[in-house]
């Protein structure tokens, strides 16, 4: 959702935007994500010709947001993700672990356009 929110020409961008501003309007409570979302999320701007100044600065801005809080992977959550990566073949290894802090924090919602995420006890939206 992060790609598609930051990238005005992304497909889906009108989606990311839509939740990104129900964010800081407050009509969404705080984002989570964690830094491998975010790791993804830098790259893929910079695989699409994104310069580095920018994804400093986007990344920086994401960091400082106080309706962002990020994750830092730690053991307990990399092995639950290992658990989840084994239960769900569909997930990459982020997903899982996105699935696993979902678990800790138990948030039954996800903004994403990844289907994969189309598991029981999980609500995938894709506009707020």
């Amino acid at each position: 959702m992060w790609v598609s929110a930051i990238d005005a020409s992304d497909r889906l961008h009108g989606d990311g935007k839509a939740v990104l501003e129900q964010l800081i309007s407050g009509r969404l409570p705080m984002a989570l994500t964690t830094d491998l979302v975010l790791d993804e999320t830098l790259t893929i701007l910079k695989r699409r010709g994104a310069r580095i100044p920018s994804i400093q600065h986007i990344a920086n801005n994401l960091l400082s947001s106080p309706l962002l809080r990020v994750i830092y992977v730690d053991e307990p959550l990399f092995r639950q993700s290992l658990l989840d990566f084994g239960k769900y073949e569909q997930l990459s290894f982020t997903d899982a672990v996105s699935l696993a802090l979902m678990t800790r924090h138990k948030i039954r919602e996800i903004y994403s356009h990844d289907k994969d995420f189309d598991l029981k006890g999980i609500v995938r939206k894709e506009r707020p």
